[in-house]
Protein backbone atom coordinates (compact mmCIF):
# COMPACT_ATOMS: atom_id res chain seq x y z
CA UNK A 1 0.00 0.00 0.00
CA UNK A 2 2.34 2.42 0.91
CA UNK A 3 4.46 1.29 -2.33
CA UNK A 4 1.69 2.88 -4.24
CA UNK A 5 0.96 5.93 -2.74
CA UNK A 6 4.35 6.58 -2.46
CA UNK A 7 4.11 6.02 -6.50
CA UNK A 8 1.12 8.44 -7.40
CA UNK A 9 2.57 11.05 -4.93
CA UNK A 10 0.29 11.03 -1.91
CA UNK A 11 3.09 11.59 0.49
CA UNK A 12 3.54 13.55 3.80
CA UNK A 13 6.08 15.52 1.85
CA UNK A 14 3.41 16.46 -1.48
CA UNK A 15 1.14 19.84 -0.79
CA UNK A 16 -2.24 17.67 -0.57
CA UNK A 17 -4.16 20.51 1.06
CA UNK A 18 -6.25 20.72 -2.44
CA UNK A 19 -5.82 17.09 -3.21
CA UNK A 20 -8.30 14.71 -3.20
CA UNK A 21 -8.02 11.33 -3.16
CA UNK A 22 -10.64 7.94 -4.53
CA UNK A 23 -10.36 4.76 -2.71
CA UNK A 24 -13.05 2.66 -4.96
CA UNK A 25 -12.93 -0.42 -2.99
CA UNK A 26 -12.09 0.17 0.32
CA UNK A 27 -12.06 -3.08 2.44
CA UNK A 28 -11.18 -2.69 5.83
CA UNK A 29 -9.03 0.90 5.29
CA UNK A 30 -5.46 -0.74 4.51
CA UNK A 31 -5.36 1.81 1.92
CA UNK A 32 -7.00 4.52 3.98
CA UNK A 33 -4.66 4.23 7.41
CA UNK A 34 -1.66 5.25 5.54
CA UNK A 35 -2.85 8.02 3.34
CA UNK A 36 -4.80 9.13 6.59
CA UNK A 37 -1.66 9.33 8.30
CA UNK A 38 0.42 10.77 5.27
CA UNK A 39 -2.24 13.61 4.97
CA UNK A 40 -2.41 14.94 8.25
CA UNK A 41 1.88 14.71 8.32
CA UNK A 42 1.47 17.34 5.11
CA UNK A 43 -0.96 19.69 6.44
CA UNK A 44 1.14 20.14 9.71
CA UNK A 45 4.56 20.02 7.40
CA UNK A 46 2.53 23.52 5.90
CA UNK A 47 1.40 24.67 9.32
CA UNK A 48 -2.41 24.20 8.45
CA UNK A 49 -4.69 23.57 11.03
CA UNK A 50 -6.42 20.30 10.57
CA UNK A 51 -9.27 21.09 11.10
CA UNK A 52 -12.49 18.80 9.61
CA UNK A 53 -13.93 21.52 7.76
CA UNK A 54 -10.26 21.67 5.79
CA UNK A 55 -9.86 17.54 5.79
CA UNK A 56 -13.66 16.00 4.76
CA UNK A 57 -13.34 16.06 1.34
CA UNK A 58 -9.70 15.49 1.12
CA UNK A 59 -10.63 11.46 0.77
CA UNK A 60 -13.56 9.54 -0.52
CA UNK A 61 -13.96 6.10 -0.23
CA UNK A 62 -16.49 3.21 -0.95
CA UNK A 63 -17.20 -0.36 0.41
CA UNK A 64 -20.18 -2.58 -0.50
CA UNK A 65 -19.83 -4.20 2.78
CA UNK A 66 -21.20 -2.52 5.81
CA UNK A 67 -18.81 -4.63 8.59
CA UNK A 68 -15.93 -3.76 6.16
CA UNK A 69 -16.56 -0.01 6.13
CA UNK A 70 -17.37 -0.13 10.05
CA UNK A 71 -13.87 -1.36 10.27
CA UNK A 72 -12.23 0.51 8.08
CA UNK A 73 -13.92 3.77 9.50
CA UNK A 74 -12.50 2.81 13.32
CA UNK A 75 -9.11 2.11 11.81
CA UNK A 76 -9.12 5.62 10.31
CA UNK A 77 -10.87 7.02 13.74
CA UNK A 78 -7.53 5.62 15.75
CA UNK A 79 -5.08 6.77 13.20
CA UNK A 80 -6.32 10.39 13.05
CA UNK A 81 -6.43 9.73 17.12
CA UNK A 82 -3.11 8.51 17.48
CA UNK A 83 -1.97 11.38 14.88
CA UNK A 84 -3.48 14.25 17.20
CA UNK A 85 -6.57 15.01 16.08
CA UNK A 86 -9.08 16.07 17.98
CA UNK A 87 -12.05 13.11 18.96
CA UNK A 88 -14.76 15.03 17.36
CA UNK A 89 -12.65 15.81 14.23
CA UNK A 90 -11.26 12.22 13.96
CA UNK A 91 -14.67 11.02 13.76
CA UNK A 92 -16.00 13.60 11.76
CA UNK A 93 -13.50 12.60 9.04
CA UNK A 94 -13.92 8.81 9.50
CA UNK A 95 -17.31 8.94 8.45
CA UNK A 96 -17.44 11.48 5.78
CA UNK A 97 -14.52 9.69 3.81
CA UNK A 98 -15.90 5.80 3.60
CA UNK A 99 -19.47 5.47 2.31
CA UNK A 100 -21.24 2.09 2.31
CA UNK A 101 -22.03 2.32 -0.71
CA UNK A 102 -21.41 0.03 -3.79
CA UNK A 103 -18.63 2.25 -6.03
CA UNK A 104 -20.41 0.96 -9.26
CA UNK A 105 -23.61 2.19 -8.06
CA UNK A 106 -22.87 5.64 -6.88
CA UNK A 107 -23.67 9.07 -8.35
CA UNK A 108 -20.58 11.10 -7.62
CA UNK A 109 -21.96 13.98 -9.38
CA UNK A 110 -19.21 16.42 -10.96
CA UNK A 111 -16.29 15.88 -8.51
CA UNK A 112 -12.98 14.90 -9.54
CA UNK A 113 -10.04 13.32 -8.14
CA UNK A 114 -6.09 14.24 -8.24
CA UNK A 115 -5.32 10.85 -6.41
CA UNK A 116 -7.05 7.91 -7.11
CA UNK A 117 -5.61 4.15 -5.35
CA UNK A 118 -7.05 0.49 -4.40
CA UNK A 119 -6.85 -2.96 -4.90
CA UNK A 120 -10.69 -3.67 -6.94
CA UNK A 121 -12.24 -6.91 -6.60
CA UNK A 122 -11.06 -9.37 -8.90
CA UNK A 123 -14.28 -11.35 -9.87
CA UNK A 124 -15.37 -13.16 -12.83
CA UNK A 125 -18.30 -11.93 -14.18
CA UNK A 126 -19.84 -15.47 -14.31
CA UNK A 127 -19.44 -15.61 -10.32
CA UNK A 128 -21.28 -11.96 -9.28
CA UNK A 129 -24.55 -13.13 -7.83
CA UNK A 130 -27.26 -12.62 -10.24
CA UNK A 131 -29.54 -9.95 -8.67
CA UNK A 132 -26.09 -7.75 -8.06
CA UNK A 133 -25.06 -8.64 -11.59
CA UNK A 134 -28.72 -7.68 -13.60
CA UNK A 135 -28.07 -4.17 -11.85
CA UNK A 136 -24.32 -3.91 -12.81
CA UNK A 137 -25.80 -4.82 -16.63
CA UNK A 138 -28.83 -2.52 -16.30
CA UNK A 139 -25.90 0.44 -14.90
CA UNK A 140 -22.40 0.10 -16.43
CA UNK A 141 -21.48 0.45 -20.11
CA UNK A 142 -21.53 -2.97 -22.23
CA UNK A 143 -18.06 -2.60 -22.96
CA UNK A 144 -16.91 -3.32 -19.49
CA UNK A 145 -18.93 -6.08 -18.45
CA UNK A 146 -18.89 -9.57 -19.12
CA UNK A 147 -15.28 -10.05 -18.17
CA UNK A 148 -13.85 -9.57 -14.77
CA UNK A 149 -15.18 -6.64 -11.88
CA UNK A 150 -12.06 -4.93 -11.67
CA UNK A 151 -12.80 -3.60 -15.26
CA UNK A 152 -15.77 -1.27 -14.37
CA UNK A 153 -13.55 -0.28 -11.19
CA UNK A 154 -10.84 0.76 -13.89
CA UNK A 155 -12.79 2.46 -15.82
CA UNK A 156 -15.12 4.43 -13.36
CA UNK A 157 -11.90 5.67 -11.39
CA UNK A 158 -10.47 6.84 -14.07
CA UNK A 159 -13.22 8.76 -15.73
CA UNK A 160 -13.39 10.51 -12.25
CA UNK A 161 -9.44 11.50 -12.08
CA UNK A 162 -9.09 14.35 -13.47
CA UNK A 163 -5.88 15.17 -15.93
CA UNK A 164 -3.13 15.08 -14.98
CA UNK A 165 -4.20 13.09 -12.00
CA UNK A 166 -2.17 9.54 -10.34
CA UNK A 167 -3.60 6.11 -10.14
CA UNK A 168 -2.21 3.02 -8.60
CA UNK A 169 -4.06 0.22 -8.49
CA UNK A 170 -3.32 -3.39 -7.23
CA UNK A 171 -5.20 -5.37 -9.88
CA UNK A 172 -4.56 -8.41 -12.51
CA UNK A 173 -2.97 -7.97 -15.50
CA UNK A 174 -5.50 -9.50 -17.31
CA UNK A 175 -7.08 -6.53 -18.63
CA UNK A 176 -3.83 -5.81 -20.97
CA UNK A 177 -4.25 -9.28 -22.99
CA UNK A 178 -7.92 -10.65 -22.85
CA UNK A 179 -10.98 -10.05 -25.20
CA UNK A 180 -12.90 -8.74 -22.36
CA UNK A 181 -10.52 -5.72 -21.89
CA UNK A 182 -10.33 -4.64 -25.77
CA UNK A 183 -12.81 -2.03 -25.63
CA UNK A 184 -11.10 -0.37 -22.39
CA UNK A 185 -8.03 -1.09 -23.83
CA UNK A 186 -8.88 1.22 -26.82
CA UNK A 187 -10.44 3.95 -24.18
CA UNK A 188 -7.72 4.10 -21.96
CA UNK A 189 -4.54 3.37 -23.73
CA UNK A 190 -4.09 6.86 -25.77
CA UNK A 191 -4.68 9.11 -22.18
CA UNK A 192 -3.01 6.81 -19.66
CA UNK A 193 0.97 7.25 -19.25
CA UNK A 194 1.76 4.52 -17.49
CA UNK A 195 5.14 4.45 -15.55
CA UNK A 196 4.66 0.87 -13.80
CA UNK A 197 3.43 -2.83 -14.17
CA UNK A 198 5.59 -3.95 -12.26
CA UNK A 199 4.20 -8.26 -11.14
CA UNK A 200 4.03 -9.14 -7.90
CA UNK A 201 3.29 -12.29 -6.03
CA UNK A 202 -0.52 -13.47 -6.01
CA UNK A 203 -0.39 -14.95 -2.46
CA UNK A 204 0.40 -11.48 -1.45
CA UNK A 205 -1.94 -9.76 -3.46
CA UNK A 206 -5.04 -11.07 -3.31
CA UNK A 207 -6.81 -12.98 -0.20
CA UNK A 208 -8.08 -15.76 -2.34
CA UNK A 209 -6.04 -17.70 -5.05
CA UNK A 210 -6.79 -16.42 -8.67
CA UNK A 211 -5.88 -17.71 -12.16
CA UNK A 212 -4.12 -14.22 -12.88
CA UNK A 213 -0.72 -12.24 -12.29
CA UNK A 214 -1.29 -9.44 -10.32
CA UNK A 215 0.68 -6.41 -11.28
CA UNK A 216 0.85 -2.54 -9.93
CA UNK A 217 -0.12 -0.18 -12.51
CA UNK A 218 0.80 3.55 -11.73
CA UNK A 219 0.15 6.01 -14.55
CA UNK A 220 -1.35 9.45 -14.95
CA UNK A 221 -3.70 10.49 -17.12
CA UNK A 222 -3.97 12.61 -20.08
CA UNK A 223 -5.96 14.98 -21.62
CA UNK A 224 -8.22 14.12 -24.89
CA UNK A 225 -6.59 14.41 -27.70
CA UNK A 226 -5.95 13.67 -31.46
CA UNK A 227 -4.50 9.80 -32.56
CA UNK A 228 -1.20 10.97 -34.89
CA UNK A 229 -1.41 10.46 -38.13
CA UNK A 230 -0.66 7.21 -39.84
CA UNK A 231 2.71 9.29 -41.51
CA UNK A 232 3.01 10.41 -38.03
CA UNK A 233 4.26 7.18 -37.09
CA UNK A 234 6.04 3.85 -38.23
CA UNK A 235 4.44 1.38 -39.65
CA UNK A 236 3.47 -1.69 -37.60
CA UNK A 237 3.30 -5.48 -38.11
CA UNK A 238 -0.66 -5.29 -38.41
CA UNK A 239 0.06 -2.35 -40.88
CA UNK A 240 2.47 -4.68 -43.27
CA UNK A 241 -0.29 -7.16 -43.10
CA UNK A 242 2.06 -10.03 -41.70
CA UNK A 243 0.33 -12.73 -40.68
CA UNK A 244 1.06 -13.41 -36.64
CA UNK A 245 -0.20 -17.60 -35.55
CA UNK A 246 0.27 -19.14 -32.91
CA UNK A 247 1.09 -22.79 -32.68
CA UNK A 248 -1.57 -25.12 -32.64
CA UNK A 249 -3.20 -27.09 -29.25
CA UNK A 250 -2.41 -30.78 -29.61
CA UNK A 251 -4.43 -31.97 -26.63
CA UNK A 252 -1.71 -34.09 -25.32
CA UNK A 253 1.48 -33.72 -26.75
CA UNK A 254 3.12 -37.52 -26.26
CA UNK A 255 0.25 -38.92 -28.48
CA UNK A 256 1.29 -36.51 -31.74
CA UNK A 257 4.66 -35.51 -31.15
CA UNK A 258 7.69 -38.15 -31.76
CA UNK A 259 11.11 -38.63 -30.55
CA UNK A 260 13.80 -38.88 -32.55
CA UNK A 261 14.07 -42.00 -31.91
CA UNK A 262 10.45 -42.69 -32.49
CA UNK A 263 9.39 -43.82 -36.01
CA UNK A 264 5.98 -45.79 -35.55
CA UNK A 265 3.93 -43.10 -37.83
CA UNK A 266 4.41 -43.21 -41.79
CA UNK A 267 6.53 -40.62 -42.46
CA UNK A 268 4.40 -38.45 -45.32
CA UNK A 269 2.24 -37.47 -42.22
CA UNK A 270 5.48 -36.32 -40.40
CA UNK A 271 6.83 -32.68 -39.81
CA UNK A 272 9.54 -30.83 -37.51
CA UNK A 273 8.31 -30.04 -34.38
CA UNK A 274 10.16 -27.20 -32.56
CA UNK A 275 9.18 -25.33 -28.96
CA UNK A 276 10.60 -22.54 -27.61
CA UNK A 277 13.55 -23.89 -25.50
CA UNK A 278 14.72 -24.15 -29.15
CA UNK A 279 14.41 -20.48 -30.18
CA UNK A 280 17.57 -18.56 -29.29
CA UNK A 281 18.26 -14.90 -30.93
CA UNK A 282 19.03 -16.08 -34.96
CA UNK A 283 18.64 -19.28 -34.55
CA UNK A 284 16.16 -22.77 -34.48
CA UNK A 285 18.24 -25.66 -32.97
CA UNK A 286 15.94 -28.45 -34.04
CA UNK A 287 16.35 -31.36 -31.83
CA UNK A 288 14.53 -33.61 -34.24
CA UNK A 289 11.52 -34.28 -32.52
CA UNK A 290 8.10 -34.47 -35.42
CA UNK A 291 4.52 -34.01 -35.40
CA UNK A 292 1.84 -35.79 -36.72
CA UNK A 293 -0.05 -33.81 -39.81
CA UNK A 294 -3.81 -34.84 -38.51
CA UNK A 295 -5.34 -33.07 -41.51
CA UNK A 296 -4.33 -32.58 -44.85
CA UNK A 297 -4.48 -29.64 -47.02
CA UNK A 298 -8.00 -29.04 -47.26
CA UNK A 299 -8.83 -29.40 -43.53
CA UNK A 300 -9.81 -32.96 -42.89
CA UNK A 301 -8.74 -35.16 -40.59
CA UNK A 302 -6.80 -37.59 -41.83
CA UNK A 303 -8.60 -41.37 -42.00
CA UNK A 304 -6.81 -43.59 -39.91
CA UNK A 305 -8.21 -47.06 -42.07
CA UNK A 306 -5.59 -45.06 -44.61
CA UNK A 307 -2.37 -45.05 -41.82
CA UNK A 308 -2.35 -48.49 -40.10
CA UNK A 309 0.95 -46.97 -37.97
CA UNK A 310 -0.78 -44.39 -37.14
CA UNK A 311 -3.64 -45.91 -35.81
CA UNK A 312 -1.93 -48.35 -33.84
CA UNK A 313 0.27 -45.16 -32.24
CA UNK A 314 -2.78 -43.32 -31.51
CA UNK A 315 -4.82 -46.35 -29.86
CA UNK A 316 -2.07 -46.36 -27.54
CA UNK A 317 -3.20 -43.22 -25.96
CA UNK A 318 -6.59 -43.75 -26.47
CA UNK A 319 -8.12 -43.58 -22.96
CA UNK A 320 -6.00 -40.33 -22.10
CA UNK A 321 -7.00 -38.43 -25.63
CA UNK A 322 -10.89 -39.69 -25.35
CA UNK A 323 -10.78 -38.37 -21.88
CA UNK A 324 -10.64 -34.55 -23.49
CA UNK A 325 -13.19 -31.90 -23.03
CA UNK A 326 -13.33 -31.70 -26.85
CA UNK A 327 -14.57 -35.43 -27.18
CA UNK A 328 -16.72 -34.85 -24.92
CA UNK A 329 -18.28 -32.42 -26.60
CA UNK A 330 -18.62 -34.33 -29.55
CA UNK A 331 -14.94 -34.57 -31.41
CA UNK A 332 -13.35 -37.63 -32.93
CA UNK A 333 -11.22 -38.80 -30.10
CA UNK A 334 -8.03 -38.86 -32.36
CA UNK A 335 -8.19 -35.13 -33.18
CA UNK A 336 -5.94 -32.14 -32.25
CA UNK A 337 -7.47 -29.48 -30.41
CA UNK A 338 -6.36 -26.97 -33.43
CA UNK A 339 -6.37 -27.97 -37.29
CA UNK A 340 -2.37 -29.35 -37.31
CA UNK A 341 -2.21 -28.99 -41.34
CA UNK A 342 1.63 -28.56 -42.62
CA UNK A 343 0.60 -26.29 -45.10
CA UNK A 344 -0.10 -23.24 -42.75
CA UNK A 345 3.64 -23.32 -41.45
CA UNK A 346 5.10 -24.19 -45.10
CA UNK A 347 5.97 -20.60 -45.78
CA UNK A 348 9.04 -18.96 -44.56
CA UNK A 349 8.69 -17.79 -41.11
CA UNK A 350 9.90 -16.06 -37.82
CA UNK A 351 9.28 -17.84 -34.78
CA UNK A 352 9.55 -16.87 -31.15
CA UNK A 353 8.54 -18.16 -27.93
CA UNK A 354 5.58 -16.63 -26.54
CA UNK A 355 6.90 -15.92 -22.74
CA UNK A 356 10.17 -15.14 -22.67
CA UNK A 357 12.53 -13.34 -19.98
CA UNK A 358 14.30 -11.32 -22.64
CA UNK A 359 11.51 -11.84 -26.50
CA UNK A 360 14.35 -13.43 -29.03
CA UNK A 361 13.06 -14.63 -32.66
CA UNK A 362 14.65 -17.25 -35.13
CA UNK A 363 14.05 -17.62 -38.78
CA UNK A 364 12.75 -20.78 -39.92
CA UNK A 365 12.42 -21.58 -43.85
CA UNK A 366 11.74 -25.50 -42.89
CA UNK A 367 8.31 -25.82 -42.62
CA UNK A 368 8.24 -26.65 -39.01
CA UNK A 369 4.97 -26.98 -37.17
CA UNK A 370 5.34 -24.95 -33.82
CA UNK A 371 4.34 -25.75 -30.54
CA UNK A 372 1.48 -24.24 -29.04
CA UNK A 373 3.89 -22.13 -27.15
CA UNK A 374 5.54 -20.63 -30.14
CA UNK A 375 4.38 -17.53 -32.68
CA UNK A 376 5.11 -17.19 -36.12
CA UNK A 377 5.17 -14.23 -38.06
CA UNK A 378 4.57 -14.36 -41.62
CA UNK A 379 5.50 -11.03 -44.22
CA UNK A 380 2.90 -10.68 -46.69
CA UNK A 381 5.68 -10.66 -49.21
CA UNK A 382 7.61 -13.73 -47.72
CA UNK A 383 10.80 -11.11 -47.02
CA UNK A 384 11.56 -12.93 -44.16
CA UNK A 385 15.15 -12.14 -43.83
CA UNK A 386 14.56 -8.21 -44.30
CA UNK A 387 11.45 -8.65 -41.95
CA UNK A 388 14.12 -10.25 -39.58
CA UNK A 389 16.68 -7.24 -39.63
CA UNK A 390 13.71 -5.13 -38.82
CA UNK A 391 13.21 -6.70 -35.39
CA UNK A 392 16.72 -8.61 -34.47
CA UNK A 393 19.80 -7.56 -32.46
CA UNK A 394 17.11 -6.56 -29.21
CA UNK A 395 14.87 -4.45 -30.80
CA UNK A 396 11.39 -6.75 -30.52
CA UNK A 397 12.47 -6.91 -26.94
CA UNK A 398 12.73 -3.00 -26.94
CA UNK A 399 9.40 -2.64 -28.98
CA UNK A 400 7.46 -4.77 -26.55
CA UNK A 401 8.71 -3.16 -23.92
CA UNK A 402 6.23 -0.41 -23.66
CA UNK A 403 3.33 -2.63 -25.27
CA UNK A 404 3.24 -6.29 -24.05
CA UNK A 405 2.95 -7.10 -19.78
CA UNK A 406 4.99 -8.83 -17.83
CA UNK A 407 4.02 -11.85 -15.61
CA UNK A 408 5.52 -13.45 -12.64
CA UNK A 409 9.35 -13.78 -12.64
CA UNK A 410 9.59 -10.71 -15.00
CA UNK A 411 8.83 -12.39 -18.36
CA UNK A 412 7.00 -10.61 -21.31
CA UNK A 413 3.63 -12.15 -23.12
CA UNK A 414 3.87 -11.88 -26.57
CA UNK A 415 0.61 -12.66 -27.40
CA UNK A 416 -1.01 -11.90 -31.47
CA UNK A 417 -2.44 -8.19 -29.82
CA UNK A 418 0.67 -6.89 -28.73
CA UNK A 419 2.98 -8.37 -31.53
CA UNK A 420 0.56 -6.30 -33.98
CA UNK A 421 1.28 -3.17 -32.72
CA UNK A 422 5.30 -3.76 -33.09
CA UNK A 423 6.53 -0.98 -35.25
CA UNK A 424 9.04 -2.23 -37.87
Amino acid sequence: MNEILDSVGWTSGADLAESRLLEPAAGNGAFLVSAAERLIASFRRRKIDPKAVRLVDRISAFEIHPAAASEARTRVRKTLLKSGLHHRTATACANAWIADEDFLMTEPGKCSFTHAVGNPPYIRWSRIPEPLKSRYAARLPGEVTGGDLFLPFLDRALDLLENGGQCGFLCSDRWRFMAFGEAFREKWMPRLRITSERSIDAAGAFATGVDAYPSILVASKRAKGRSPPMGARRRTLADANCLIRVGPALGHTPAFVLRPEENDVEQELLHPWIDGSEISEGNVTWRGRRVVAMHDDDGGLVDLDCFPLLAARLERFRERLGARSIVRNGAPWYRTIDRTRAVDWARPKLVLPEIAKVPRLAVDKSGAIPSHGVYAIFPADSDVDTLYENLKDGRLAQALAGIAPKVKGGYVRCYRRFLASVSI
